[in-house]
């Protein structure tokens, strides 16, 4: 897939992630349907093109969202770079590693940058706030990436 084929990909997950991500909370939990694209960018293209799509897809989040401005951006930046900083492409692609594993690692980062700033900005404990909603969302995310690994969705054909 080219990179402009990426990029709508990635803007249709960002519409669905804004718009129909409030249809999968349970209660405090919501997952995030942009993060597994992420890791996937960052697995198979590399670094730069993780921390890239990362960046745009993270900005996108703050701009529609309601976290500070950069803060998901940065997280994503991070998760982009790291997925592809510590995979090469050439391996094998497995369900467990490095997919699960980048996948769970990656939502408990972007959960703690996130929850950290809330609990910051409101006056709130941290710790408990993250174990009764961090750590269940950044599973949830795990659970629903898992899904789109098992299905056909995911292959991409090589052009």
């Amino acid at each position: 897939m080219s990179f402009v084929g990426f990029s709508l990909v990635a803007a249709l997950l960002l519409v669905l992630d804004v718009g129909l991500g409030g249809m999968l909370s349970l209660g405090p939990i919501r997952p995030s349907l942009t993060l597994p694209f992420v890791v996937y960018i960052g697995l198979q293209r590399g670094p730069i093109a993780g921390t890239l799509f990362g960046a745009a897809l993270g900005l996108g989040l703050d701009v529609l969202g309601a976290m500070p401005l950069g803060s998901t951006s940065f997280a994503y930046c991070v998760v982009g770079f790291a997925c592809g900083k510590l995979w090469r492409s050439e391996n094998a692609f497995r369900l467990l590693w490095p997919w699960s594993v980048f996948l769970v690692l990656g939502g408990v980062f972007v959960e703690a940058v996130s929850h950290y700033l809330v609990a910051r900005g409101g006056g709130l404990e941290f710790t408990p706030l993250y174990v009764r909603s961090g750590l269940p969302t950044a599973l949830y995310t795990a659970v629903l990436g898992v899904l789109w690994f098992l299905s056909p969705l995911h292959r991409v054909r090589s052009s």
